[in-house]
């Protein structure tokens, strides 16, 4: 239950015993917040109304230092307005943050320092806080929102963080900065990325002009294009240089607008006025291009038609037997693709009806190919079996049936292949003259035999017994080699001989007696001879068997002994020859043997997978080893030689395509070397031929027939084309030197102009544009380098009269001004019309009110153009000095020096008060010196 009284109490004791807190004595204040405790509620509102409310900057020390809390330091420091509490609260929070000992999280750290912290705090404080390094986002907010180098490189020398220092290497835009940065630095990875990040920023600062040159030069390009007349090109440059514009067009943020918008202003009116032109010149190309087309399917249609005929030749070779389905369906496609090139052609022209029916009837023919593969076989079959009986002597044939055969049989195919008829026509000649030598044979033979009846009759009649039997018996093998026909022709006569031979025999044996034995004496004295020439020999023995066998048999003893004796005789004077003809024979074996490997080595040739190439040379090699082989016997040879030519056939038509293509290619290159001497750029022509010589000597052989011809054909087409091309430079070269002539007296009367002092510089300047037009015409780059030096020297001429013209007029004009305004005491302002050449600013600046100072600007200017001051003003010129050298190492920039020009003009006053005259040189030497072209 409430007590009344206590209350009554209370208000009565709190009337006369007030706390100590609230005492007016701010030490009594100060003791009192001792014995405040911030844990308790009450008494730590109390503490907080003292610390921010108490007029007593030592009582809100006090209190601040019992609540000792970061957030109310950070507070005070932020509303206090009294130094000391500033100063104090300001102290507390920089040593909470750089010993980490906030009561606020890192995040609450890092804001407080980029949205409320001073800069100044902020640069004290952020060095030596260097777990925040790691945070390369945050720091890099903190430096580009004080925006101060020194404190940049403040930071960079504090930070242990290398990936910091890169971050501010990377994000850094100044350069005097980055130099400061590089000559203190030792660490050779900053000092890579230093030197990196320098070149970046000075090729970024020279990117505008380096823009500016490209855009132009694309412009130019397009109004280059004015200058053709090849639509196809015109358009297809222009599609590429607007690409290229646009590419560039990307990069134009680092131009100022009014460049972008000049940019875009001319490229808009070159695409314009390229279009018109393009507008004219597309009717003659289209009709050009209708006309190319035109040509193009004349010439599709040839080609196609060219295949159609190519394919169709199958059916005239052999391999008319081979073709497939596949190959008739080859051939009907190249048959449906020349009538399509037909369809097309009839947009420009009316096709002939002779291709039309053409295609139609080689349709036909293939449509029916195995109809006609049949019978193609079977007439094959024919000719084979009548080429049989030309060699079968035993086969009776008649000429006329054969060819009414061949007649009947061809009268029902499609087409008669081109190699049967070429069979035919052989087969055909080959019959006709075995026919012809069939009857010459016979009357020969006949003729023959009865020249020998004849000679047999005269022998008997004159008594040459022996020789006319030795006659009969000849006839009588010749007689038997007759044809039944002719036989029965010499019958009768023939019989006649017989019976008088046989009446002689009779007597033989009594003839032979006596000459037997002379025979034996030769063949002894035979025996003796000497043994030099064996075939001689062979032939000797040969002739003494003959004569021996001519005498025939008695079939008695002594008959039988000489014959005995006689063959014994022989057999000893034949041993030699039969030793000689041994050794020839193994002669003849060893190089029928070479030369069989010869032939083995040529069909492995045939079936080897070399490149044809490789493949000639080994084929020459063989048939150079062929000829270069030993000799055999005829027979032996003939039929090793057959061999040998077969295999070679088959080599050779291996390597005959090859060489073919190589004729063809050859013949092309000659062709082409002949339509270079058509060119009207002979240069360019001389250097295609060189590239076709080499392509020449890469090509193999075209074959014995054709290499000298083809070489000497293209020699000579070569020697042409630089016959030619000598003349053409002979007559180039002196052109070149006439136009070089003409170009140098057009240059001499530009510099007579240049000498005469009443020829203006722009017309000057505008016959030298001449000059360098003409110069294009000259197409000698060495002489043309040599005329542009020269004209070179003329315009660096110009260049420094024109120069020195410019500083004249410049610097009169800057006198002329400085009697205006020194002593003429005329407001600058008003003076700039009257000076269009001086710079705007001049006349723009806001005047200084103080003497000292105007003398002090005056002689920055003076530093800045390290020119001389008077001695008088030594000592304030060493303090501007120490000044400027202060702003430069903290990073500030300079000056400009045109402002402080205008400054000074527009000083009127302190012009007024001053007597002008000492200081009119200075002020006519600092306008000259920054205002001519190259001094500033």
């Amino acid at each position: 239950m409430n007590n009344p009284l206590r209350g009554l109490n209370r208000m009565i004791f709190s009337r006369f015993f007030s706390p100590s807190h609230s005492s007016n004595d701010p030490d009594t204040r100060i003791k009192a917040i001792e014995k405040l405790s911030p844990d308790s509620p009450n008494e730590r509102r109390i503490l907080h109304e003292l610390a921010f409310n108490d007029s007593a900057a030592a009582v809100s020390l006090a209190a601040l230092e019992k609540l000792n809390s970061f957030a109310l330091w950070l507070k005070m420091s932020q509303i206090a307005k009294e130094p000391r509490l500033v100063t104090a609260a300001q102290a507390r929070v920089e040593c909470a943050l750089i010993d980490g000992n906030a009561e606020i999280s890192q995040q609450e750290i890092k804001e407080y320092l980029l949205k409320s912290a001073p800069a100044e705090q902020v640069i004290k404080c952020l060095p030596l806080m260097t777990e925040l390094h790691q945070d390369k986002t945050f720091c890099l907010d903190i430096l580009n929102k004080l925006g101060r180098s020194s404190f940049t490189q403040q930071l960079f020398s504090a930070t242990p963080e290398s990936a910091l220092k890169l971050a501010i290497i990377d994000n850094s835009q100044d350069s005097d900065l980055l130099q400061k940065l590089l000559r203190k630095t030792t660490d050779e990875t900053l000092q890579q990325a230093l030197s990196d990040r320098l070149d970046y920023l000075q090729e970024l600062a020279q990117k505008p002009v380096r823009l500016g040159r490209e855009v132009t030069l694309v412009l130019s390009k397009l109004l280059a294009l004015l200058e053709k007349s090849d639509f196809e090109q015109i358009t297809a440059d222009q599609v590429s240089l607007n690409q290229e514009y646009q590419v560039l067009k990307a990069d134009f943020g680092c131009l100022d607008d009014e460049a972008r918008q000049e940019y875009e202003a001319k490229l808009a009116s070159l695409n314009e006025r390229v279009s018109a032109l393009l507008a004219r010149l597309k009717p003659e190309f289209e009709a050009q291009q209708r006309a190319a087309a035109h040509k193009e399917a004349q010439q599709s249609c040839t080609e196609a038609v060219a295949e159609v005929k190519r394919l169709h030749k199958q059916l005239q070779g052999e391999q008319i037997l081979s073709l497939t389905l596949g190959e008739v369906t080859v051939f009907q496609q190249a048959v449906e693709k020349a009538e399509n090139a037909l369809a097309a052609l009839q947009e420009y022209a009316e096709p002939t009806e002779e291709i039309e029916s053409m295609l139609e009837s080689y349709r036909h023919i293939w449509g029916r190919l195995p109809d006609l593969q049949r019978q193609v076989a079977a007439l094959q079959t024919q000719l084979q079996t009548w080429q049989q009986w030309l060699v079968d002597d035993n086969v009776s044939w008649q000429l006329d049936e054969i060819k009414t055969s061949w007649r009947e049989q061809t009268a029902s195919m499609a087409v008669v292949p081109v190699f049967l008829r070429t069979q035919w026509q052989t087969l055909l000649e080959q019959l006709k003259v075995r026919e012809q030598q069939r009857q010459s044979s016979q009357q020969r033979h006949l003729k023959h035999c009865r020249k020998h009846i004849n000679i047999i009759n005269n022998m008997v009649e004159q008594g040459k017994y022996r020789a006319a039997m030795a006659r009969f018996q000849q006839l009588e093998k010749d007689y038997q080699s007759l044809p039944p026909d002719t036989r029965a022709m010499l019958e009768k006569r023939f019989e006649q001989t017989r019976e008088q031979i046989a009446r002689l025999e009779g007597w033989q044996i009594y003839l032979a007696a006596p000459r037997k034995p002379e025979l034996i004496e030769q063949a002894e004295a035979l025996l003796q001879e000497s043994q030099n020439d064996m075939p001689g020999r062979a032939r000797s023995i040969k002739y003494l068997r003959q004569q021996w066998q001519s005498l025939g048999e008695s079939n008695t003893v002594e008959d039988q002994a000489l014959n005995t004796r006689f063959d014994e005789l022989l057999e000893k004077a034949f041993e030699p020859c039969r030793r000689y003809y041994a050794e020839l024979e193994l002669q003849n074996d060893k190089a029928a043997a070479e030369r069989q490997q010869l032939i083995e080595q040529m069909v492995a040739l045939a079936n080897d997978s070399d490149e044809p190439a490789q493949q000639f040379q080994q084929f020459e090699a063989l048939k150079k080893q062929w000829q270069q082989a030993g000799q055999t016997d005829s027979e032996r040879y003939r039929q090793l030689r057959e061999t040998w030519d077969q295999a070679c056939s088959v080599v050779t038509e291996v390597i005959t395509p090859w060489l073919q293509q190589n004729r063809q290619t050859k013949q092309a290159l000659i062709d082409e070397v002949n339509a270079l001497s058509e060119l009207d750029d002979i240069h360019q022509a001389r250097t295609q031929a060189k590239a076709l010589q080499a392509r020449w000597k890469t090509i193999g052989p075209a074959g014995k027939r054709y290499e000298s011809k083809l070489w000497f054909a293209f020699k000579a087409a070569n020697d042409n084309l630089f016959n030619k091309a000598k003349s053409v430079q002979a007559e180039q070269k002196a052109a070149q030197s006439q136009a070089a002539s003409q170009w140098r007296e057009q240059l001499q009367q530009v510099q007579q102009a240049l000498q005469n002092d009443q020829t203006a510089a722009s017309d000057v300047q505008q016959m030298l544009d001449e000059c360098q037009l003409a110069l294009k015409e000259v197409n000698d780059s060495k002489l043309q380098k040599t005329l542009a030096i020269e004209l070179a020297a003329v315009q660096s001429t110009l260049d420094a009269a024109v120069d020195q013209q410019l500083n004249e007029a410049f610097a009169s004009a800057t006198e002329q001004m400085l009697e205006q305004v020194l002593t003429s005491k005329q407001p600058v302002s008003a003076l700039a019309e009257d000076y269009p050449i001086l710079p705007a600013s001049w006349f723009k600046g806001n005047g200084i009110d103080e003497p000292q100072d105007w003398l002090k600007t005056l002689l920055t200017l003076e530093v800045l153009a390290q020119l001389d001051s008077p001695e008088a003003d030594g000592s304030l010129r060493s303090t501007v000095q120490l000044q400027l050298m202060q702003a430069k190492l903290n990073g500030e920039s300079l000056p400009s020096a045109y402002p402080l020009i205008g400054e000074l003009l527009a000083s009127q006053a302190v012009l007024t008060e001053l007597d002008t005259l000492p200081f009119r040189q200075r002020l006519f030497d600092v306008c000259v010196h920054f205002g001519l072209p190259g001094e500033a």
